[in-house]
């Protein structure tokens, strides 16, 4: 008989912590958990609370305490299944989180094992930097090992990864051609494309859309979604972990984006109709606006498709 720990899949998840609240690793590691996943936890940033409070306390892993902390793991020979990298505010970290995924990727390719690696290029939003500048080019770096399997940049993402602006449907694909042929990466996610900033989708400043391109298709798939209004944190970190579980087990990438997007919506909703206040970046009011994970734990495993794909031509 199997033992029941091996037969269980595994994923190291190397991302931001948070004490209070639901971003990064505590939005990721409770919705794989309950999908099935031990989830190994390297933390890049140790804080009270996220950023939109207006205030925290805590510390910035460095790069010699991260590479510290997997030397332990190799130590004690741990294997893994899969790869999520989310938020990681300094450049010198950036490289040694770079160098753990490398390492564990290119062992695994030695060894004849699939290791899925799923990096969320966390950046920034709407123009917004998030992270030290000099991150972007160590991003492309990354990129550049051609070992990343997905990765789930926004729109204000991609157009730093590849210093372009997207303002129409001409243009991201252009951007797209460009990212793919640049980095092979299987699947390109792009989770957020505001209506507004394009001259040629429909919806205006209510309406997003999320965008996949891929090596298996043929086509870009859109996916048009009607905003929920409010200011919620954690939605890239919890899409990224519902990905990355669906990804790993499927092929079918539209129906797996489809299905973490629909549950991105049921999770949402939740915590607007459990929320009392009106979140506002730099107001206490954020702690009633946290991602209800917890509440939402009869969603994850679901597998409805509540969102019809447009598919239009790549070129």
């Amino acid at each position: 008989m199997m033992n029941n720990l091996e037969s269980t899949p595994s994923v190291l998840s190397i991302q931001s912590h948070v004490v209070h609240g639901y971003v990064g690793n505590k939005a990721a590691c409770f919705p794989l958990q309950t999908l099935g996943w031990n989830v190994d936890i390297l933390n890049t940033v140790n804080f009270s609370n996220h950023t939109g409070y207006g205030a925290l306390k805590g510390t910035c892993s460095t790069k010699e305490e991260i590479l510290e902390i997997y030397k332990g793991l190799e130590n004690i020979n741990v294997q893994y299944d899969a790869l999520l990298t989310g938020y990681v505010n300094g450049y010198q970290t950036l490289q040694a989180v770079g160098e753990i995924c490398i390492s564990i990727k290119r062992k695994s390719i030695e060894n004849q094992k699939r290791i899925f690696w799923m990096l969320d290029p966390v950046m920034g939003d709407e123009g917004r930097l998030y992270v030290e500048e000099n991150v972007i080019p160590v991003y492309r770096t990354l990129l550049e090992s051609r070992l990343v399997d997905a990765i789930t940049p926004n729109q204000y993402e991609l157009e730093l990864l590849i210093e372009q602006k997207i303002t129409c449907l001409k243009t991201l694909k252009k951007a797209l051609i460009l990212f793919q042929n640049r980095y092979k990466v299987k699947h390109v996610i792009l989770s957020t494309l505001f209506a507004s900033q394009f001259e040629d989708l429909d919806g205006g400043a209510d309406t997003l859309y999320c965008c996949v391109s891929s090596e298996s298709l043929e086509r870009l798939v859109l996916f048009k979604i009607n905003k929920i209004e409010g200011y919620f944190t954690g939605v890239g970190d919890l899409f990224s972990a519902l990905l990355l579980d669906r990804l790993s087990k499927s092929l079918d990438v539209v129906r797996c984006v489809n299905e973490a997007l629909s549950v991105m919506k049921r999770v949402l909703t939740t915590t607007k109709s459990l929320s009392t206040a009106t979140g506002k970046i730099g107001s206490l009011a954020m702690r009633d606006c946290e991602l209800r994970v917890i509440e939402s734990k009869q969603y994850y495993e679901l597998h409805d498709e509540l969102y019809e794909p447009l598919f239009i031509d790549k070129y």
